[in-house]
Order: C-alpha cells, then sequence, then structure tokens
C-alpha cells in the first residue's frame, strides 16, 4: 500500500475515520493524505438555508460570501491540523491538501493521480426523503473510485 487518503468533513471529522486513516498508514509504511475539498457550491448552500428561514434575503452581498468562504479555510486549517498531529504522532509521512472545485471529481481525479489504495471518505446524514432521490457523494464515491474505499457516518 503506498497511499491511504482521507476526505475530511466540511463539519467535524469523525475521529475514528481520523484514527483508522492513521492506523492503516502506519501498519503499512503508506503515506497519510488528507485532503479538505472547498466546494463553491458551499456557500450557495447556506444562503439557501438562510434565505428559507428568512434570515437573510434572495441576494446575499459578496462579502457575506467571501466571509462564509473564510470559513469553510478556516475549517480546513483546523481538520488538516488534527489529521497533521494524529500522523506526527504515529510518525507517518502526512500530506495535507485542500482543494476547491466538485466534491466527487476532486476526490476521484486526485485518488487516481496520488495512486491511492484506500479511500476513507465521510458521509453526511441526509433525510430519507432527499436519499430516495439523489445519490448521496459517498455512494458515488463508493461505486466509482479506483480503491478501496471505507465509508464512516458522519457524527
Amino acid at each position: 500500500m503506498k497511499n491511504v487518503m482521507l476526505v475530511l468533513s466540511t463539519s467535524r471529522t469523525p475521529d475514528g475515520a481520523l484514527d483508522l486513516a492513521v492506523k492503516r498508514a502506519a501498519e503499512h509504511g503508506a503515506k497519510f493524505i488528507a485532503l479538505y475539498v472547498v466546494e463553491a457550491g458551499l456557500a450557495d448552500g447556506v444562503f439557501d438555508l438562510f434565505s428559507d428561514v428568512g434570515f437573510i434575503g434572495d441576494k446575499p452581498s459578496s462579502e457575506l460570501s467571501e466571509a462564509v468562504m473564510k470559513e469553510y479555510r478556516q475549517r480546513a486549517y483546523e481538520e488538516l491540523g488534527r489529521a497533521q498531529i494524529k500522523a506526527m504522532e504515529a510518525a507517518v509521512d502526512f500530506e495535507p491538501l485542500t482543494e476547491p472545485g466538485d466534491y466527487v471529481d476532486t476526490v476521484l481525479e486526485l485518488a487516481e493521480s496520488r495512486e491511492v489504495d484506500l479511500l476513507i471518505i465521510i458521509k453526511k446524514r441526509r433525510s430519507p426523503l432527499s436519499g430516495y432521490f439523489s445519490r448521496s457523494p459517498a455512494d458515488e464515491l463508493k461505486e466509482l473510485a479506483p480503491c478501496e474505499v471505507v465509508i464512516f457516518e458522519e457524527g
């Protein structure tokens, strides 16, 4: 095994997922890659939610959009920092990545280009209704990834 990649959650990555990634990398002398995908649509989702509850109007300002994206980047640094500490404690080779783009496409592209042998992803909780109408990104990755995939349910 050459590379283990953990795709970090935009909220908080479960400790079990982080521990598994580090453990498997240590067992196989592999590199631990922690990836945080910053999707352009993340801010839009926040705005849609706030608009639906009447918290903001239909057209948020560019300053608000920038503030939301800055918050996501800050979250990326925090999650990558947690991953780096775990990797250092286990003396595992570590590579942090923050990439903009579509979640599924970015993860697939990097899993292939980085020759990932194990991909660990977090599945966000979804309502039964949304699960009925669309597949989750985690399920899509499980089907399309060129390697073993382990899915953790978000707590």
